[in-house]
């Protein structure tokens, strides 16, 4: 028999929905004369605006907890607590508690990946629970609770199984990593009362122990991710749009830019070796282009090549970076330029480690470096 001691605080708590959680439907003589024209064109604008949304589909503990947290990400539409993995249809609480249904408890985020990508969301995944501990999380065990991601097409497959390697060769835990990468099949909502359950029953004595520290691990970890976020484009403020909608030719570099920054990023130079901020930063944390802010590297992704210069053998999101042929110097070599903004990285050689086997050598002043733990951000281009 599987324990939970979620079953506690669920005797605990009231299942009644309070403070506005349920919202009464508009009355016929609410409805407009034109109800039955306006129906079909909403439709259609619901069908554009869904198209392109993606699902993705995460067990990692209780999906209280889970659901709280991608529930803050910015370009995340919605997320189900629910049911997969399992031998039986519609499965009830009370049935996956007992394990015997073979079900996992987990959530069905619906994204733009426009906004934000599945790499994305596995990063969060992996770094919101312990995905070294066998059918458990925290206080909660059974099968249930296994650390799991359900893939939907072979390329979530795919990079799942390039992520959860690399994160095990890097030593990112010092135990190895157990979750389950498995097909999806089905997906079964969990009852009403499941649903938002840390929205409606935040002061609830098992989301206080075990809720609110994922979500604080969140928000030092991903704060530029989460909703009603500030957009780090450069001069995005002034320009009073998003990050797309900047000119980012019109943009005063020098103004804004140290001149180490400048010559690095908009004239291609290169900074010494082993004279720069980052070559040797061993921190957990996130690299940002420097000059538009778009994060293009993790402190997972990179490892020490003795070349003297910050060394990653995996980009965040290869989308967000261009390669371009470079003959300068009497070389052939690939550089590396931000997407968004055309700012020049670096090079990329095809010496790197495995999985990759490639090394995205980098100007530390061409980026930025957000402390995961303490959240502090350092320039590169200083020295």
């Amino acid at each position: 028999m599987s324990v939970s001691l979620r079953s506690v605080a669920l005797v605990a708590t009231p299942l009644i929905l309070v403070g506005g959680y349920l919202m009464a439907a508009p009355s016929e003589s609410d409805k407009s004369d034109d109800a039955t024209t306006a129906a079909p064109a909403a439709a259609d604008a619901d069908a554009k605006n869904t198209e392109k949304l993606e699902q993705a589909t995460f067990g990692a503990g209780c999906f209280w907890c889970i659901e709280a947290a991608f529930d803050q990400l910015n370009g995340v539409k919605s997320v189900e607590s629910g049911y997969s993995g399992g031998r039986r249809p519609n499965p009830s609480y009370e049935s996956v508690c007992t394990g015997a249904t073979g079900h996992a408890e987990v959530v069905q985020i619906t994204y733009d990946p426009a906004v934000i990508t599945f790499p994305e969301l596995l990063e969060v995944f992996w770094k919101i629970h312990d995905p070294t501990t066998l059918n458990r999380q925290g206080p909660d065990t059974g099968t249930q609770y296994r650390s799991v991601v359900f893939y939907h097409d072979d390329q979530q497959r795919q990079l799942a199984e390039k992520y959860k390697d690399k994160l095990d060769k890097s030593g990112a835990y010092p135990d190895p990593i157990v979750t389950e990468i498995a097909k999806f099949e089905a997906f079964y909502p969990a009852e009403d009362y499941h649903q938002d359950f840390f929205a409606k029953n935040p002061t609830n004595a098992y989301c206080r122990i075990n809720t609110l520290p994922k979500l604080d691990k969140l928000k030092k970890a991903f704060a530029d991710k989460l909703k009603g976020a500030k957009p780090q484009a450069a001069d995005n403020a002034a320009a009073g749009g998003d990050a797309a909608a900047v000119d980012w030719k019109s943009i005063d570099w020098k103004a804004k830019l140290t001149p180490e920054q400048y010559r690095v990023t908009r004239t291609a130079g290169t900074e010494p070796p082993f004279r720069n901020e980052f070559f040797n930063n061993h921190r957990d944390g996130t690299y940002s282009c420097i000059c538009c802010g778009t994060p293009l590297f993790s402190s997972d992704g990179k490892y020490d090549s003795g070349c003297g210069w910050p060394s990653f053998f995996q980009a965040l999101d290869d989308n967000r970076i261009k390669q371009i042929e470079d003959r300068s110097h009497g070389m052939v070599r690939t550089e590396i330029r931000c997407a968004k903004c055309d700012a020049h990285l670096g090079h990329i050689f095809d010496d790197g480690p495995k999985p990759t086997g490639v090394r995205y050598c980098m100007n530390s002043a061409s980026m930025k470096f957000k402390d995961e733990k303490t959240g502090e951000v350092v320039e590169g281009g200083q020295k």
